[in-house]
């Protein structure tokens, strides 16, 4: 049985800052999860480890864990920013995201979306940030 893993922002990164300016970084909760009610801003993770916890998330930072691991052992959810071997011409880097059409996850990248698991391997992708922490990255997939 696969692990049913979501993860959300209790704080977006930059919503807080340093007095000197600087950004504070994102905070993450991982758990299950209570879906918005009527579209809503927000969410409720609920941690069961050690205790229960519940914490509401902004609802558009949500992602579930796709159930893989990538080349360093860490938890590949939606919306993460991945380096993968392209077979064809060296790296890429693609966004994870969930194709509800074909029901499965997939890398999406220059317009491309291919299944992750079918054409790409966990052990060829490394994950090298998120959507909502490294906008910077972002571009790199969408140039």
């Amino acid at each position: 049985m696969r692990e049913i893993l979501f993860r959300g922002q209790t704080r977006k990164y930059g919503e807080k800052v340093k007095m000197n300016g600087e950004k504070i970084k994102s905070n993450w909760v991982y758990g299950g999860i209570f879906p918005q009610n009527e579209g809503g801003d927000f969410a409720i993770i609920y941690q069961q480890k050690p205790t229960v916890e519940k914490y509401p998330v902004y609802a558009d930072t949500v992602g579930q864990y796709t159930g893989m691991l990538d080349k360093n052992g860490i938890k590949i959810f939606e919306g993460d920013i991945v380096d993968f071997l392209d077979r064809s011409d060296g790296d890429g880097y693609g966004v994870v995201r969930y194709a509800e059409n074909e029901t499965e996850f997939e890398i999406e990248y220059d317009n491309i979306c291919e299944s992750l698991g079918r054409h790409y391997y966990p052990k060829d992708i490394e994950v090298i940030g998120n959507i909502y922490d490294n906008p910077e990255l972002l571009k790199e997939v969408l140039k």
